[in-house]
């Protein structure tokens, strides 16, 4: 299975390869995926019942 650190390198290489894309059809697609493994790199790097734990502690707003 892969780590939380794993799929940060498929996002960062995903985004960096829709960087370079010239057709947009396929960067769009790219950068789709590095979207979903960043979205899975959050996921594993977080223990149970911590996830999403940044957007309740704030609602309101920046926290100024």
């Amino acid at each position: 299975m892969a780590t939380s650190e794993d799929y940060r390198q498929m996002a960062n290489r995903s985004a960096q390869l829709a960087i370079g894309c010239a057709a947009p059809s396929v960067a769009q697609a790219l950068l789709a995926l590095a979207l979903d493994y960043m979205a899975l790199a959050v996921k594993h790097g977080q223990p149970a019942g911590r996830q999403h734990q940044h957007m309740r502690q704030d609602p309101a707003g920046f926290g100024d």
